[in-house]
């Protein structure tokens, strides 16, 4: 009886690497006591991240499974995410005070969560451009080989 291989998912396994890279765990989240992203999002910011790529400098038609180089999609991913929970850190900013005690703030990283986002899409911008251009950078009438590595 022959033994058929099949292939883990490359999403799915990007999710986890993403998952990973941002520590979005359960119990990395004492005051949630839950992910921050549940997988739809991961997934979603991904594909944005993608779409992002494709539109820097040169076009482009990656997509998840084609893409390049997986730490410059988690950071493109983080990027995302981290510019999706600023805006949603902001829309639901409250502070409250109760008595003389320091007031208390409800969602107040806004401009955390911002800052980071840029630091990461600034990262990520940089990255897709210095893949696109050694992909179209010759070398003595050879593509280079990364010019082979990336042209999926």
């Amino acid at each position: 009886m022959s033994v058929t291989a099949t292939l883990a998912n490359p999403i799915a396994t990007v999710r986890d690497e993403l998952r990973l890279f941002l520590r979005d765990y359960f119990n990395k989240n004492p005051l949630h006591d839950d992910v921050e992203f549940v997988d739809s999002e991961l997934d979603a910011a991904m594909t944005n991240a993608v779409r992002h790529a494709n539109v820097i400098d040169r076009p482009t038609s990656w997509t998840v499974d084609t893409f390049p180089d997986t730490y410059v999609l988690m950071i493109g991913a983080s990027g995302h995410l981290t510019k999706s929970e600023s805006i949603r850190q902001l829309r639901n900013q409250a502070q409250f005070q109760d008595g003389n005690i320091q007031s208390v703030g409800l969602d107040e990283k806004s401009s955390a969560y911002l800052q980071l986002s840029q630091v990461l899409t600034q990262e990520f911008t940089q990255h897709v451009r210095n893949i696109k251009i050694t992909t179209n950078l010759p070398i003595r009438g050879f593509g280079s080989p990364l010019s082979r590595a990336y042209s999926r």
